[in-house]
């Protein structure tokens, strides 16, 4: 309650510049996986601060593990939401360079696993 109080005191100058934080977030990180794996692999984010990604391989629990380790990328597991060969990407919380920066080595994780992917290989 407190904190439902402390937002609405803030007001809607405050909210107007989070959503707008948000609007470029929600941009910069879809037009980072498009790129990487092209528009209909991204599922959702209309109403929701994340976007669900079909990957190019089912394994999402070891994508999830190997973009942590190689890419410094965290995002969860599709098959932690019901939704195996996909991850969930969040994009709130995040200053807009930040996230440009994680969108940028998320993109990177992406595009390697699907030139990987073509080529017959793993992710380890």
């Amino acid at each position: 309650q407190k904190a439902a109080l402390a937002a609405l005191g803030a007001g809607r100058s405050w909210v107007r510049e989070q959503v707008k934080g948000l609007a470029e977030n929600r941009r910069i990180v879809r037009s980072a996986i498009e790129e990487a794996l092209g528009s209909g692999t991204v599922v959702g984010g209309s109403g929701a601060i994340y976007f669900m990604i079909r990957l190019p391989v089912q394994d999402d629990l070891r994508v999830v593990e190997w973009l942590t380790a190689k890419h410094r990328v965290c995002v969860i597991p599709g098959s932690a939401c019901g939704a195996p060969g996909m991850v969930r990407v969040g994009y709130a919380n995040l200053e807009t360079a930040r996230c440009r920066e994680a969108s940028q080595r998320l993109s990177d994780g992406l595009k390697e696993l699907a030139a990987r992917r073509a080529g017959g290989a793993e992710v380890s």
